[in-house]
């Protein structure tokens, strides 16, 4: 029988010739897809965030997404603490116009990630990670904020500074209080701001300006003055001249009976004249002074003795004419009420009659001194030059006194210590460089008595001038209460943190 050609052998070996092959196509058709598919996928963003990436300091990595917006809600929810001085606010950043946006804030990590190969990653090499802090994306709105701020303080935490006031039937005053106001409600919205962008940071100390408490208002410390002289039942004349020496503001109070009159009655001017006399004696002496001149303006001042004035207006002026030489310069200096006529000596001639604009008036007359005169706005203006000489070398006599001068005569007056009138009413603290006066007049009765000088504070210094007429005695014990009560209160007003208290009688 004849065999056929082919065999089932070789059929099957025929076969299994293309397995490999097709293998071969299987396995690389498979890589292809699950390349294109790990391709696909490598594209996406990762899953998770890399560690090292942070925003505003906020570590994110190990994340995802939803996570991670999660505890960036967490971190800027916290609320914004104001502290206005010892006030403590605290504010939803919702309610200071804040509003994030975490998914564009999560949105630029990639951007910021360092560049990926797919074919390094193929071959298992993954880039080194590095730190990257993103910052947050967010809007802020400074416009609500500051109107925020500007409803709240004013009305709430705002305080104005309010003015030292006086206490009834004292000599002190209620000192005021300082003020408190937001500096600049733009500066702090630009704090806030930060603050709100800021992770850590969420208390922001506002600028708070402090205001000085206001001064005693002078229309009040007229009218305290007023109401003294009226609980001191003192119903007679009495003027007080007070200027500043900072500022120079003068307040000048006149009254008769408790009632308002004309200032700048003609008054003798008693042992107050003293002061020009020491000053025409320093505009003709040279420096350094000569001995027996600076002995008797001592005495002259200091102990208030007659007879060195006399000697100083003879010796270094004219042994005749001293004091129409001494009333020619107060002249010069452009005072038309205070004048000096003759010497202190008992029994000196009247050198001159003089006239003056106070001396002629016809409301006010209390048959001063013909001898020596003075009204206290003159008293009180020549200190004030004789102060500013001292203190801020203002000429005087185009520099005939010289500043050294000036304050030797403030020296010879700060030597006046009596414990009495304006010197009475000071605590340790105050010092008054004085002249005070006196005299008997031809009924042999005490009718006016004075006290000017210059005092010394630690809230200011001032030139303070009192002069009081009474038709009957003046008994020292009510002048010394008088005037020591005036001038307490008036140093109180300069030292409202540091008030002294009346020791007198009641």
């Amino acid at each position: 029988m004849k065999r056929s050609r082919y065999s089932p052998r070789r059929k099957k070996s025929s076969s299994l010739r293309w397995l490999p092959l097709i293998f071969g196509v299987f396995f690389l058709i498979s890589a292809l897809i699950i390349s294109l598919v790990d391709f696909v996928n490598f594209q996406k963003p990762l899953s998770a965030i890399p560690y090292g990436v942070s925003v505003e300091g906020i570590p994110l990595g190990g994340l995802d997404r939803s996570q991670a917006a999660a505890r960036l809600t967490e971190a800027f929810s916290v609320p914004i603490e104001l502290r206005y001085n010892e006030a403590r606010l605290q504010f939803s950043p919702a309610e200071l116009g804040f509003i994030p946006d975490y998914a564009a804030t999560l949105a630029q990590i990639d951007s910021h990630l360092p560049g990926r190969s797919w074919l390094a990653h193929l071959w298992g090499k993954t880039p080194s990670a590095s730190a990257v802090d993103l910052p947050l994306i967010a809007e802020v709105n400074l416009t609500q904020i500051q109107s925020l701020l500007e409803q709240t303080f004013p009305l709430r935490y705002d305080q104005p500074a309010t003015a030292t006031v006086p206490i009834l039937y004292s000599t002190n005053y209620q000192p005021g209080h300082s003020g408190l106001a937001l500096n600049s409600a733009a500066d702090a919205a630009r704090q806030i701001r930060s603050a709100l962008l800021s992770p850590n940071q969420r208390v922001v100390t506002l600028d708070v300006r402090q205001t000085p408490a206001l001064p005693l208002d002078s229309a009040n410390l007229e009218i305290f003055l007023k109401q003294t002289i009226k609980l001191e039942k003192f119903g007679g004349l009495i003027e007080i001249y007070l200027r500043d020496l900072k500022t120079g503001k003068t307040m000048h109070i006149a009254q008769r009976a408790n009632r308002d009159v004309a200032p700048d009655v003609a008054y003798s001017a008693a042992s107050t004249i003293k002061i020009p006399i020491m000053l025409s004696t320093m505009r003709r002496l040279e420096e350094p002074l000569p001995a027996q001149a600076t002995n008797w303006m001592y005495q002259m001042i200091a102990e208030s003795l007659n007879p060195p004035a006399d000697g100083l207006m003879k010796a270094y002026m004219d042994n005749n004419t001293g004091p129409l030489m001494v009333t020619a310069d107060l002249r010069e200096l452009g005072y038309q009420n205070t004048f000096l006529a003759g010497f202190f000596d008992p029994g000196s001639p009247l050198l001159e009659r003089i006239s003056t604009p106070a001396n002629q008036r016809t409301d006010i007359f209390l048959d001063p001194d013909f001898y020596n005169q003075t009204v206290p706005s003159e008293a009180g203006d020549l200190l004030w030059r004789i102060y500013r000489c001292a203190n801020q070398n203002e000429l005087i006599f185009n520099g005939q006194v010289t500043a050294s001068e000036c304050q030797q005569m403030l020296t010879y007056l700060l030597e006046n210590r009596i414990h009495a009138l304006i010197e009475a009413g000071l605590p340790p603290e105050g010092h008054a460089a004085h002249k005070h006066g006196w005299t008997n007049d031809l009924d042999g009765l005490i009718h006016t008595i004075s006290d000017s000088g210059v005092i010394y504070t630690p809230g200011g210094d001032y030139v303070l001038v009192i002069f009081a007429y009474t038709e009957q005695q003046f008994l020292y014990d009510t002048a010394n209460q008088l005037f020591a009560k005036l001038s307490q209160s008036i140093y109180n007003a300069y030292n409202p943190e540091h008030q002294a208290a009346w020791y007198g009688a009641n």
